[in-house]
């Protein structure tokens, strides 16, 4: 069975992920991937993200050792927390597509049960400190995550950090090496680069080669791309208050039914959003303008002088 590396973690398989590293020995355990279509569940349904048209399109539901997370009509998966095993099967997706699904967002709610994981990109700025973007979908995460990479600055993380506190700073480890564009995105910040295709044709298409990457670090500095347009760059530093909500809003949660789950990790990310320096970035929404809103956040994050080695 191979064995891969995933949020610093072992991942034992039964399927290929070529998305993925082989496990190093010093891997701590993750969960193990056994591929089969679980069992039907007649469990009570709540709806973690909703389609733009307002049906549900992802949903989860507890089950005696975890929960059952169902992609609907697409594919479903069951995180068995207890055991660390999650076993899953399409009904009707394709490979990549589903492979997208586990690596991309179930693994980052299984881990979300015993940890937090940021839906975030982030950098290594001049190799040293992490920054990280955060937003809705569509704010421009990964791209400018990419167009920083451009500029010679290592990828740490494209859509999910894992992040904890250790000895007063706050440690982050990214899912696995690699990022995922729109065509419109790729067209603007990844002329050149050879990408690893789309799962769709109306999907994100992944690049892991001619970048570099960043497994982990110490994140220094969260900055909150707002997704309303603006006529020029503007940085706005955050209150702790708002630091700690907009933390909450971009957070994977699987656990919404457990009060306790909740309560600790709203600790948690009271305890982050303390011990990093927090700035919504406002910019003009032009593909055209990303190596300049590339080259601002770039130095706003130098001249911190948090962001060190």
């Amino acid at each position: 069975m191979p064995v891969y590396e995933l949020y610093g973690r072992a991942l034992d398989s039964d399927m290929a992920f070529p998305e993925l590293r082989p496990a190093s020995a010093s891997s701590a355990p993750g969960y193990r991937f056994t591929r089969e279509l679980p069992p039907a569940h007649d469990g009570a349904w709540f709806v973690i993200w909703w389609r733009p048209d307002g049906e549900p399109w992802v949903r989860a539901s507890r089950t005696p050792r975890g929960y059952r997370i169902q992609y609907c009509n697409c594919a479903e998966f069951d995180v068995d927390a207890a055991r660390r095993v999650i076993t899953g099967g399409t009904m009707d997706c394709s490979e990549e597509m589903f492979r997208h699904f586990l690596l991309d967002q179930v693994a980052a709610l299984a881990w979300s049960l015993d940890g937090t994981v940021l839906h975030a990109s982030s950098v290594a700025i001049d190799g040293g400190a992490l920054v990280a973007f955060a937003g809705p979908g569509g704010a421009g995460k990964s791209t400018l995550a990419t167009a920083l990479a451009r500029r010679g600055h290592a990828i740490a993380s494209d859509d999910a950090l894992l992040v904890s506190v250790v000895e007063g700073a706050v440690r982050a480890v990214a899912a696995y090496p690699g990022v995922r564009l729109w065509n419109d995105s790729e067209a603007a910040v990844a002329a050149g680069l050879a990408g690893d295709g789309r799962p769709e044709a109306i999907a994100k298409q992944r690049f892991s080669g001619g970048l570099a990457f960043a497994g982990e670090g110490t994140l220094a500095r969260l900055y909150v791309l707002d997704p309303v347009p603006a006529t020029a760059i503007r940085f706005e530093r955050l209150t702790g208050r708002d630091a700690v909500v907009e933390l909450v809003r971009q957070t994977y949660r699987l656990a919404l039914d457990d009060r306790g789950a909740l309560a600790r990790e709203f600790a948690a990310l009271a305890d982050v959003a303390a011990r990093v320096g927090c700035w919504r970035v406002s910019y003009p929404r032009n593909l055209a303008r990303w190596r300049a809103l590339a080259g601002d956040v770039e130095a706003h994050a130098r001249a911190g002088s948090t962001v060190a080695a």
